[in-house]
């Protein structure tokens, strides 16, 4: 088996690769390509891997997109468009005007989308052309990214995926002392927007323990009250919509994330250009079970197990009351290289409605993208719970439009 992976040079890499060599028995695994714009970071990358992987499989790098993908049987999308420079314009911008700035959600991630947008045409055009490859995308914002490539490229072996599920399922499993594949939940919504409504240990409903045990762990911005009050667990980025103003006054205050994930990125890439073990401060970094979710992902769909995934796919009857073809994050079964949503019922009312705002939000960004229409992106931006009102939403727009002119355009 060949996999490719696209933004190698990311730090999380050697991460990613540890997770490969773990699995790699199981799915016959001969060939890891590593493919990044960054000739720099990706040689630096590619060093300290080949010292990891100490030839339990082939480790290739290359700079040709298509040499990288040909005949591959996945490929790992992990790139960011525009690198930290930009996210750190997407975090900086928005405060200028009141506004959260936030990498994936809100102004943040609007423009990372757009940025993401032209690529993505381009990338997954080219790895349907060499190869039937299955995409496992990473690169953010993924629920949106997952939305524009299915619903609008219409690219169907193309699955997003994150971190924050696995995250959920291990810390529930912690709270009650089992194995993370005890544990079943009912979880809906979108990527960085998600829920979770009930809880199954070993086919026991656990939903009111798990309750009453979260109770007794305070959080300032998602407090327990509130998720005794609404019955349910909320996806961390939540804080953003339900403590706003906290949540503005302590990025304002602390300065963005993008400041401190440079100053973090620069003492890794030190280390990995001289070391031969993944250094600790990579925990520093964020992505907590990148690896886990990504390797297992791959290992389950090549042995078509029926194991669950929690990934963003369309929703294709999952969920009820929402659209079949929304793209939501939802458990999924891994069956003939397909994720198949599994069948939950309905979702709340609270979440619904949230969900359907971002996900019109979504779709106008899109939109707005395919017309190159400024218009359709103000429409999109006074939609988001997160963005500006009609007094600053041109002048927003504008900023973010000239700090982004090399990777779009919108008249």
């Amino acid at each position: 088996m060949k996999i490719a992976v696209i933004g190698a040079g990311s730090s999380y890499t050697p991460e990613l690769i540890s997770g490969l060599l773990d699995v790699s028995e199981q799915i016959d695994l001969r060939e890891v390509w590593m493919h990044d714009i960054d000739e720099r970071k990706l040689q630096i990358m590619y060093g300290f891997c080949q010292r990891l992987v100490k030839n339990r499989f082939k480790l290739f790098e290359t700079k040709d997109f298509v040499e990288a993908v040909r005949e591959s049987s996945y490929v790992v999308f992990q790139f960011r468009p525009g690198g930290l420079k930009a996210r750190k314009l997407d975090e900086e911008i928005p405060l200028k005007y009141g506004l959260i700035g936030q990498e994936t959600t809100g102004v943040g991630g609007f423009a990372a989308a757009l940025r993401a947008f032209p690529i993505m045409e381009r990338y997954v055009d080219s790895v349907d052309k060499h190869s039937e490859a299955i995409v496992i995308n990473f690169t953010n914002p993924s629920g949106h990214v997952t939305e524009f490539v299915l619903n609008y490229l219409g690219f169907e072996r193309f699955i997003g995926l994150c971190n924050v599920p696995i995250n959920f399922l291990n810390h529930l499993a912690s709270l009650l002392s089992c194995e993370m594949e005890e544990i079943f939940v009912k979880y809906y919504g979108l990527n960085h927007l998600s829920f979770v409504e009930r809880i199954w240990m070993n086919n026991e409903d656990v939903t009111e323990k798990v309750f009453q045990m979260l109770s007794k762990f305070e959080s300032p911005e998602l407090p327990s009250w509130l998720i005794l009050s609404a019955k349910l667990l909320m996806n961390p980025y939540l804080r953003y919509y339900v403590s706003t103003q906290q949540m503005f006054k302590k990025i304002y205050e602390e300065g963005t994330r993008a400041e401190k994930v440079i100053e973090i990125e620069e003492r890794l890439f030190r280390k990995y250009e001289t070391e031969n073990e993944i250094p600790a401060e990579l925990s520093q970094r964020g992505g907590s079970l990148y690896s886990t979710a990504a390797a297992r992902l791959i290992r389950d769909l090549t042995l078509s197990n029926n194991s669950v995934h929690i990934v963003n796919t369309r929703n294709m009857g999952a969920i009820a009351n929402l659209p079949d073809d929304y793209v939501l994050e939802v458990p999924c079964l891994t069956k003939a290289n397909r994720v198949l949503p599994i069948t939950e019922g309905s979702a709340d009312p609270f979440a619904v409605g949230l969900i359907h705002t971002v996900k019109m939000y979504e779709r106008l960004t899109i939109e707005a993208y395919l017309k190159k229409s400024k218009a359709t992106a103000i429409k999109a931006l006074l939609l988001h719970p997160l963005g500006p009102r009609s007094h600053n939403v041109r002048e927003l727009l504008e900023e973010i439009c000239q700090a982004n002119r090399e990777y779009f355009e919108l008249l």
